[in-house]
């Protein structure tokens, strides 16, 4: 089912989908470096000896990625509990936040929110759009190929 307001909408709402899938597929990636990064993060030796000069600065640059990643994971998470509809934060969370040892099958998805394969796909997608709309990693794009102002 398409709505109205879908064909006068001045985001492409395919390539909104698309940019969300994205942006949420790179999740656990983010939340893996996140935590590897925090991990990482140590007081510099001081041995005494002279060094060569280094350009850059190694320890600041890990603080930055690290503050990156959190960023990521945070605007991904923010987004989904952001989302009214309940029945699209669980098929965004089942889908993309929950390890994927813990996630739940389509067919249980199905039962839970209480309806079949092609609403399920239809509501998946309009949670994808609303995941869109509200993460700021997530690119807008105006139906005419232009940038959406986020």
């Amino acid at each position: 089912m398409v709505r109205a307001t879908r064909y006068f909408s001045p985001i492409d709402h395919d390539k909104t989908i698309e940019n969300a899938k994205e942006v949420l597929g790179n999740y656990w990636h983010h939340k893996r470096l996140a935590q590897r990064t925090k991990i990482a993060l140590r007081s510099p030796v001081m041995d005494g000896m002279p060094k060569s000069p280094s350009y850059g600065n190694k320890a600041e640059d890990k603080v930055i990625s690290h503050a990156d990643e959190l960023y990521y994971v945070e605007c991904c998470e923010s987004a989904v509990d952001a989302i009214e509809d309940e029945d699209y934060r669980t098929i965004l969370s089942e889908s993309y936040l929950i390890p994927a040892s813990k996630r739940k099958t389509n067919e249980a998805l199905f039962d839970l929110i209480g309806v079949g394969k092609t609403a399920y796909q239809d509501k998946k997608k309009q949670a994808l759009i609303a995941f869109g709309e509200l993460c700021p990693l997530v690119k807008l794009e105006r139906t005419n190929g232009e940038l959406y102002a986020n």
